[in-house]
């Protein structure tokens, strides 16, 4: 690689507000159209020198370059560690809050201070025989049953209660599709943040029903697995459009 090319191309991305990886692509991008230009003046008779000079010339000023370019990354440049971490922290919060803490201070609330006995979030049968039937009645493992009775028993559901636990359940592990890749190259990958998602769904059903705050549920962890896909395909596909649009910036100063 030219020198001056080199450094021309590192002063371009060194102001540039994104990831090592996405700086890394820029590089290899803008390095493949300036070898094409330099080539072409090559080829019409030019030194080597003269080549380089005229395909940096061609290629355009650096500040406009650079601020063009920010650009294209706009408003999809992702923000820095620390605030993605702050975001995910409080994400995670509300996710606790929803699913464990606000029924536990529900269930708290009712027996303590209103004297209720009667417990809302699971069924008790007075002729229960113990753990069996407790997991008998307050436990679904046999995919889609639940949500295909919500979806096709809908006149016997409220549509809050239909929402809530169909599309309620893919929404709110969303977020976490796309986080996890946001916070660690290890969850780069489609399969990692599957296992990852699964086994945070499947934590918080199982402490559901052991805290007797809700049942446990095995459509639950599909959709909430279903939500992180989407947010990893949704994140991926941002990103495939920052990229296309940042190869149209870096094609129009090559034209120029």
């Amino acid at each position: 690689m030219d020198k001056k090319i080199e450094t021309y191309i590192n002063q371009i991305v060194s102001q540039l507000n994104c990831d090592e990886d996405e700086k890394r692509e820029i590089i290899d991008e803008m390095q493949d159209h300036l070898t094409l230009l330099k080539n072409e003046y090559l080829d019409q008779g030019f030194t080597d020198e003269e080549a380089t000079q005229k395909a940096l010339a061609s290629f355009g000023e650096q500040e406009p370059l650079t601020k063009g370019l920010q650009e294209s990354l706009y408003p999809f440049f992702k923000v820095s560690k620390k605030d993605t971490w702050i975001l995910f922290s409080l994400y995670s919060f509300i996710i606790l809050f929803m699913l464990l803490f606000q029924r536990i201070i529900i269930r708290m609330t009712d027996y303590y201070i209103n004297g209720i006995t009667y417990n809302r979030y699971i069924l008790s049968p007075l002729d229960s025989e113990g753990l069996f039937d407790f997991l008998k009645y307050n436990s679904n493992i046999i995919p889609f049953k639940n949500t295909i009775g919500y979806l096709t028993g809908y006149h016997h559901f409220n549509m809050d209660i239909i929402i809530n636990n169909t599309l309620g359940n893919i929404l709110i592990f969303l977020p976490l599709g796309i986080f996890l890749p946001l916070l660690t190259k290890k969850y780069s990958r489609f399969t990692k943040v599957i296992v990852v998602s699964t086994v945070i769904s499947f934590t918080i059903e199982v402490l559901q029903i052991a805290l007797k705050i809700g049942r446990f549920d095995i459509d639950d962890v599909i959709l909430n697995v279903i939500g992180s896909i989407t947010g990893f395909l949704l994140l991926k596909m941002i990103k495939s459009v920052i990229t296309f649009y940042r190869k149209l910036q870096i094609d129009s100063h090559e034209i120029k």
